[in-house]
């Protein structure tokens, strides 16, 4: 009687098997990345707008106890050798979205003060609600000194918290112009040097006027032209200082944004020193398509980088008298 024997042998993956293997494995990941990416980039874009209705509802409350808008930049008067009294949209509005301790620890009477503590300064605070996730800030606090901020009081340079954030200006923000008068800005947005707006000076409507926009701090092609077409002015990467009061450029730069150029518009090649400055204080994001925009009626929504200047001039004065569509 014979038995017979049957052989079990393991056959292992060739080599051809595995590199398919893993060529469907890339072709799957090459599929799902730019799923992922438009998912991380929607969240982004979510908790940015959610940021801009906080920012409104907070001036909203504002304006309901002191009967009017923040002003965009108080500037500091000179008392006795010491800067008093010098503030901003940002620092006013500290209380109106849970910045209780900052709003105290600010000091009014002696400003020098708000700077003197180095990188743990009232102004170098980092404030989340203030910071897009999209915003490619490559630092969150920076420090302004002789070198790179030639034009600001020596008392105002040391570190500062950054922004993604800024108050309507109006059609211009910068250059300002001489003190005292500040003859270059519009002052027909909500904020600006001394302005005391009420929602009744807003004629053009409360939901057809902006209140705040996004700041997009990449812009290679500035930072490139800036030492020689505006020298003096922080690169681009260091505009956004929500603590910043010293000046009346460095406020309504640092503070303030304008309509002076269409949304997400990026410094050209050959930029001049009105393009230069048409950009200092642009709405833009690094969401792709446009940016995000909180209005004075409180409500907050994405507008489209294709939108007409002439139509973004119209959403940035309060009373235009412009007829324009909300988009």
């Amino acid at each position: 009687m014979s038995s017979s024997h049957v052989s079990h042998t393991r056959r292992g993956m060739t080599l051809i098997e595995l590199l398919v293997v893993i060529a469907i494995v890339g072709v799957l990941v090459a599929m799902l990345l730019p799923a992922v990416q438009a998912a991380r980039g929607s969240a982004r874009r979510t908790s940015c707008l959610n940021n801009m209705r906080q920012l409104g509802l907070a001036s909203q409350h504002y304006h309901d106890v002191n009967k009017r808008f923040p002003t965009g930049a108080r500037l500091p008067i000179d008392v006795a050798g010491v800067p008093t009294d010098g503030v901003n949209l940002w620092v006013a509005l500290l209380l109106y979205f849970e910045q209780d301790n900052l709003h105290r620890w600010w000091d009014y009477k002696d400003n020098r003060n708000n700077v003197a503590a180095g990188t743990i300064a009232v102004q170098a605070q980092v404030i989340e609600i203030l910071l897009c996730p999209a915003d490619p800030l490559p630092e969150n606090v920076v420090e302004m000194t002789a070198a790179n901020a030639a034009l600001i009081p020596p008392w105002s340079r040391g570190f500062y918290g950054m922004s993604s954030y800024g108050g309507n200006a109006g059609k211009r923000s910068v250059p300002p112009g001489p003190a005292p008068d500040y003859p270059g800005i519009t002052r027909d947005g909500i904020f600006f040097i001394d302005s005391s707006v009420r929602l009744s000076h807003i004629t053009d409507g409360s939901s057809k006027t902006l209140l705040f926009g996004e700041r997009f701090h990449h812009d290679p092609q500035f930072d490139l032209l800036q030492a020689v077409v505006l020298p003096g002015v922080a690169p681009m990467t260091a505009l956004g200082r929500w603590g910043f009061v010293a000046g009346g450029g460095g406020a309504m730069a640092n503070v303030t944004l304008h309509a002076a150029a269409k949304i997400n518009y990026q410094t050209p090649v050959a930029a001049d020193n009105p393009a230069m400055q048409n950009r200092t204080c642009a709405f833009g994001s690094g969401h792709p398509g446009g940016a995000n925009f909180a209005f004075a009626d409180g409500s907050a929504r994405f507008m489209s980088e294709e939108l007409p200047l002439e139509q973004l001039q119209a959403l940035s004065t309060r009373a235009g008298e412009e007829v324009v569509q909300t988009p």
